[in-house]
């Protein structure tokens, strides 16, 4: 965005009528003496405005009659920044170029005037002053070669000896104007050293990578808030401390050997450290160092830059989990195949000899022990069956689903369960739509969250309430709620991991809330959960809708 420059006027003093004006340039002592007190007054805090108007305040007292007009520009783009008028300006002049002559080119050693946009050189002067002649000073404001401005000083009618007075004038300006363009300079180079200084530590506070720094003597001078966020130590408690004392209170010397490396000259890369952290825990990053050197080539300070890889290593073992995942999907379904012929058998045989023994009147202990058989073989047959419906869907089509047709059916097959459980079942069954879906999937959803809910309630006789409602225009909620012994926090993000279970050992496979998640993942749909130990728990399946405006089919696997 520009910035509009700011304008300070002087009124002019008209002169008067009919009479030779006598002009003369001041005095070495006048000059001598403003300066020294306008030296004194120049501060880097001065706004460029202020100290524009102060060195127009002094030219103004140093050649009275004349107008004078000061125009500071950006000395790379020339764009007008700030002026100083004394008298009324022509309306072009803020958009007009700056029109300097060849020999003030030359005087002030300007660079690139040929070539500089808003530059006009030429040898004709060109007036800014309204009600004056042509005639008058433009002294470039330049510094180290660059244009900052330019400094124009006109001359009312009827001056006497005016083309001697113009050339005393232009050699008392010059160097006043060097002053000021040396003082813009400064003020700019201030400007952009404060500028990029807060952006540099900017860029390293918001950076995504872990930064710190430490001097020649060990002590901290950068932690970012990436490291900071990381271990949980906020910058004021490591900044100005020797680093390695710090490391060596919480243990961690191989991070310290890193930086007495750095500060020997040495510059190790990608070398894989532990960091403290105010928790405890321990985090594993892995940091490139650069030494930096001073004028003398030795070591001035140390920057170390690092990644966290903390979570680089949960992503990998996590690739490894998907990995094994993917295998037991690929040999699931072989395993069922043979497996399946011959469990079926088993089950059917040890469960005639067991029915078999007990009209017998056998042995009561072994009719246990066939029934135990007959138990074992069937938990075998349903984690086979479990194993493929994990990895992959089963074959039926996809077809529009009525919800409160597949929830009723799946609370049927769940009968013998809630019974044995001593369960009351609550239905809220709602006006709902139907969803596209698997019919045989989504009843495996619902048997599976009932079947949970059952036995979260066992031996208590609590209560179940299955609940399906709209959600909104797009889906349909289907909730299964109980007020057994609900799931421990720590439990909760872990509940839809493959394998994980709170049931003792030989009482679940780990797999019921997966199929579920995956199942409804792969119906466009979710599943929430909701619980506190002891205050039951409660599973939400959202599912798209059927969109019968353009009968668009929800996308199924």
């Amino acid at each position: 965005m520009k910035r509009r420059a700011a304008v300070a006027r002087v009124a002019k003093r008209a002169p008067g009528r009919g009479k030779k004006l006598s002009l003369r340039p001041p005095t070495a002592a006048c000059v001598l003496e403003q300066v020294f007190a306008i030296t004194k007054e120049i501060t880097f805090g001065m706004a460029e405005e202020e100290l524009v108007g102060r060195y127009a305040r002094m030219l103004v007292s140093l050649f009275p009659g004349r107008s004078l007009c000061i125009r500071v520009v950006d000395p790379r783009t020339l764009e007008l920044s700030s002026l100083f008028a004394e008298g009324q300006l022509r309306p072009s002049v803020r958009k007009a170029p700056l029109a300097i002559r060849p020999s003030a080119v030359l005087k002030t050693k300007l660079v690139g005037a040929a070539f500089a946009p808003r530059l006009y050189i030429t040898d004709q002067y060109e007036g800014v002053f309204e009600g004056t002649a042509d005639r008058g000073i433009a002294i470039p404001l330049v510094a180290s070669g660059s244009l900052h401005g330019a400094l124009n000083v006109e001359y009312p009618p009827r001056v006497a000896g005016l083309a001697g007075l113009l050339e005393a004038d232009e050699q008392v300006l010059i160097p006043l104007c060097n002053q000021l363009s040396v003082a813009l300079r400064n003020k700019k180079l201030a400007q952009e050293t404060v500028y990029l200084r807060d952006y540099q530590a900017k860029l390293i506070e918001e950076a995504n990578a872990l930064i710190f720094a430490v001097d020649r003597r060990g002590r901290v001078t950068v932690f970012n808030r990436a490291l900071a966020l990381l271990t949980g130590f906020p910058p004021r408690a490591v900044l100005g401390r020797d680093l390695r004392e710090w490391l060596a209170e919480h243990g961690r010397s191989d991070l310290a050997a890193l930086i007495l490396e750095g500060l020997a000259g040495h510059t190790p890369s990608a070398v894989e450290v532990r960091l403290p952290s105010r928790s405890g825990a321990e985090i594993r990053a892995a940091f490139n160092v650069a030494a930096i050197a001073g004028a003398e080539a030795e070591v001035d300070a140390v920057v170390a830059i690092g990644q966290d890889l903390t979570r680089l290593k949960a992503l990998e073992h996590q690739v490894i989990q998907a990995e094994k995942l993917a295998t037991l999907g690929q040999l699931a379904a072989g395993v069922v195949h043979e497996l399946n012929n011959p469990l079926t058998s088993i089950t059917v045989y040890a469960d005639y000899l067991k029915k078999k023994l007990e009209r017998d009147k056998a042995d009561p202990a072994d009719v246990e022990r066939m029934g135990k058989i007959l138990e074992g073989a069937e938990r075998i047959l349903r984690f086979s069956r479990d194993l493929v419906a994990y990895a992959r869907p089963s074959g039926e089509d996809i077809d529009a689903v009525s919800v409160n047709e597949v929830v009723e059916q799946s609370l049927s097959f769940c009968e013998h369960i809630v019974r044995k459980a001593e369960a009351e079942i609550e239905r809220k069954l709602g006006e709902v739509p139907p969803i596209y879906g698997i019919r045989g999937q989504l009843q495996q959803v619902f048997i599976n969250l009932i079947t949970n809910a059952a036995h979260a309630v066992s031996d208590r006789g609590g209560r179940i309430i299955v609940t399906t409602r709209r959600q909104d225009a797009r889906f349909v909620a289907i909730e299964v709620e109980d007020d057994g012994i609900g799931i421990r926090p720590d439990d909760l993000p872990r509940i839809f991991e493959p394998f994980f279970t709170t049931k003792s050992a030989g009482t679940g496979t780990g797999l019921g809330l997966s199929i579920v998640k995956n199942i409804v993942d792969r119906h466009g749909g979710r599943v929430e959960v909701r619980s506190a130990p002891g205050q039951g728990a409660g599973f939400l399946v959202l599912l798209p809708t059927v969109h019968r405006e353009d009968d668009q089919q929800t996308d199924v696997p």
